[in-house]
């Protein structure tokens, strides 16, 4: 089986931790989150990422402001992105990592990967095998375990829906929501409006969305438990603010002689808070809810039934992955793992 797989060796007296990304998605998630696609690969993960924009000073321009200037944003993205594979290599574990072949497929054709990326990472140390899956490379890292490989010490879960998600029943809403969104627009942008809506309501309308529903019968045939050799961990998020988007406006300010102009921003709308507008308060999904999801799973459904450390964060879906103060409390459950 050929892998596009990466990895760095490490210590053999420490455990390697194999990384298994989410659906629809690759190993830059990772080794390169800043080059890392999101919601079945279509938009850049960036837009989870971004805070409010700063305002931008274009100094003295005279009586008109600069045209062909950007005035829309989804804020600014980080300047550094870091994640779990570098923290784990500085500190001298082997860190393995690979794209699945088909990454939006059923989940045995990941699973048959990972038992190959296993014995790859098993011959880099001696000191046993983490996994660590983001959403659904989670229940990937659960289905493997049911091959009782001893050599899996820990199995560690980032914003992945044990119990479900029911995020897939929202696709029927968004197609209305371009009418509630189109005011904010205007020239050509309708158009790219529209283009991206479809693109979304396309990868929750997918067939591997749809296979993490809470009563599909994948989750149905998770007929998995416990093993006593292994350490159980997992996080969830409880902001489900995806993004958000801004327009920014012309500010003048008159500098003797001159203008000096700004542009500011202002917060148009943001995801999933729009989306009140369209779907039914009695059919607003748990996932979407402040303070009990990540945006695409929900706190509760995020925890392992029977994880023996569980903990949930402030952060959204893919926010999660790269907090440095998760990052920090997970290292620290891996060293407990290594001794478990």
């Amino acid at each position: 089986m050929k892998l596009d797989i990466v990895f760095h060796k490490g210590s053999n007296d420490k455990p390697a931790v194999i990384f298994i990304h989410g659906l629809g998605m690759n190993k830059d998630i990772w080794i390169n989150p800043s080059k890392s696609l999101i919601l079945g690969g279509r938009f850049p993960l960036k837009i989870l990422l971004g805070k409010r924009p700063l305002e931008r000073d274009f100094g003295p321009c005279g009586d008109n402001p600069p045209k062909r200037v950007a005035r829309f944003s989804t804020g600014d993205p980080p300047d550094d992105i870091q994640t779990l594979f570098d923290d784990l290599r500085l500190k001298g574990h082997t860190v393995v990592t690979w794209s699945q072949g088909r990454p939006a497929g059923p989940t045995d054709f990941a699973i048959s990967e990972l038992k190959e990326v296993v014995k790859i990472a098993n011959g880099m140390t001696k000191a046993g095998i983490v996994l660590i899956g983001h959403s659904r490379g989670g229940l990937i890292g659960r289905r493997y375990l049911l091959r009782k490989d001893r050599s899996i010490r820990g199995l560690i879960t980032i914003s992945t829906p044990h119990k479900g998600s029911s995020i897939a029943r929202t696709a029927s809403y968004l197609t209305p929501l371009v009418s509630v969104i189109n005011p904010f627009f205007s020239g050509g942008d309708e158009g790219t409006l529209s283009f991206t809506v479809k693109r979304i309501v396309d990868f929750l309308k997918s067939r591997a969305l749809k296979e993490l529903l809470p009563e599909s019968n994948f989750l149905k045939s998770m007929k998995d438990r416990p093993f006593d050799w292994v350490h159980y961990v997992s996080a969830g998020g409880t902001n489900p603010t995806l993004f958000s988007l801004y327009r920014f406006k012309w500010h003048a300010v008159k500098e003797g002689e001159y203008l000096r102009w700004f542009l500011r921003p202002t917060e148009l709308f943001s995801i999933p808070d729009i989306l009140e507008k369209v779907i039914p308060k009695n059919r607003y999904p748990e996932e979407i809810i402040k303070g009990k999801g990540d945006g695409l799973v929900s706190a509760e459904s995020s925890s392992i039934p029977w994880s023996h450390e569980h903990y949930n964060f402030e952060l959204n879906h893919a926010q999660i992955l790269f907090d440095k103060g998760v990052r920090d409390v997970l290292v620290k459950s891996i060293d407990r793992a290594s001794s478990f």
